[in-house]
């Protein structure tokens, strides 16, 4: 009979306030307890300051975990149990799998379990991490109910999870047969709009956010050049980026009655446009160099900003545009109020490279990816402040 070695967390601090308790059991073979150490070293590494590991029976979350290893396979399995729900990790030292991202696997359930309620809460601190899935997590975007983002986790394929704010449900929203990057939800909440593959080439779709969705999936962009980085203008009209034969212009689209305009624009190439205060956002490349700009309904373009150092990723709520630049040798997150032109930093205590910030729909928080060294990024959430000197 194999020998079960058990470990049940109990760290409950002298003076502090836990917004969110886990219990958590965990179970292993005697040929996985290193591993099981690893795990539990690793959430407890990791676990944010508002969460507290208690035995009590009136946690938050209690949940059971399981860590064996199958000699003849070489195969070792981790499995959580919540409730009705299973997840399941597997790793073998010989397949293609590094053992940092198996033990980040299994320590990622109870830490997201963590980070998507006290996100639902609006219990968190000004810096904040969301998701700790070892595989990718990127393109985010805000509505009063959901942020999307697109995730690798699902069997390594690029699909769109959806993060409920309201009860801190995480919602996979797979297409099969399709990869699927920056997501945008409509202004009305009721579409999701996103660039895939379904057709082989990239694409602008948008389908329902409803539990029909993959039935109602509709194509917007047309021609054999790729098209991508698509938004949102209005409930009826987007914006994304065509490329032709030679460069790339960009496509307003009425979904309404599918005709279009198309902006050629003096730029080597454009990316990422946005909807902005007067007109469409964007970033444009001009010898060797990356600026935002905003093209007005007049035709007229103007500098948003463009420094010696780039700048990507724009995003605009009112008076105030965020974006990514590498100003200290690292891309961080910088803010600008377009009125004063005052820039300020908003991940300064984030030691890695930041892309693809997004605005919340009311402005008070801004979500973005970090590539930590040696890591797929992860989605990290700010609280937008104004700096008051």
């Amino acid at each position: 009979m194999k020998k079960m070695f058990l470990f049940i967390f109990a760290i409950i601090p002298l003076v502090s306030f836990s917004v969110v308790t886990l219990n958590l059991s965990m179970f292993s073979t005697e040929e996985a307890s290193s591993v099981l150490a690893d795990v539990q070293e690793k959430i407890l590494e990791l676990l944010p300051k508002e969460a507290t590991i208690t035995n009590s029976s009136t946690a938050t979350f209690s949940m059971t975990f399981f860590l064996s290893y199958n000699a003849t396979d070489n195969l070792y399995v981790g499995e959580w149990k919540h409730g009705n729900e299973v997840a399941r990790y597997e790793y073998n030292p010989r397949g293609y799998k590094y053992y940092r991202d198996f033990v980040m696997e299994c320590a990622s359930f109870p830490l997201e379990k963590v980070s998507v309620y006290l996100f639902s809460k609006n219990e968190f601190p000004d810096v904040f991490r969301l998701t700790y899935h070892p595989a990718l997590d990127e393109y985010c975007d805000f509505s009063s109910r959901y942020l999307v983002f697109s995730s690798e986790r699902l069997s390594g394929n690029r699909n769109l999870f959806l993060i409920d704010r309201q009860n801190g449900e995480l919602l996979p929203m797979p297409i099969y047969g399709s990869s699927e990057y920056f997501p945008r939800i409509s202004p009305d909440e009721r579409y999701l709009l996103f660039q895939g593959s379904l057709h082989g080439n990239w694409n602008i779709y948008y389908m329902p956010l409803s539990p029909d969705y993959s039935k109602k999936i509709q194509l917007i962009s047309r021609g054999r050049y790729a098209s991508y980085n698509p938004n949102w203008i209005d409930n009826n009209t987007v914006v994304y980026v065509q490329e032709d034969a030679t460069s790339n212009h960009l496509v307003v689209k009425d979904l309404t009655t599918m005709k279009e305009k198309t902006y050629y624009l003096p730029f080597d190439w454009v990316f990422t446009p946005a909807k902005g205060n007067q007109g469409i956002v964007f970033v444009g490349l001009k010898e060797s160099n990356f600026g935002i700009y905003e093209l007005l309904p007049d035709g007229t373009i103007t500098v948003l900003e463009d420094s010696p150092y780039n700048e990507f990723d724009p995003d605009v709520f009112e008076n105030y545009l965020i974006f990514s630049s590498n100003r200290d040798g690292v891309f961080r997150i910088y803010a600008k109020d377009l009125v004063s032109g005052k820039v300020w930093c908003l991940t300064e205590n984030i030691p890695y490279d930041a892309f693809y910030p997004a605005f919340s729909e009311d402005g008070k928080l801004v979500a973005f990816s970090v590539y930590s060294k040696g890591s797929e990024p992860d989605i990290w959430i700010v609280r937008f402040r104004i700096p008051q000197d």
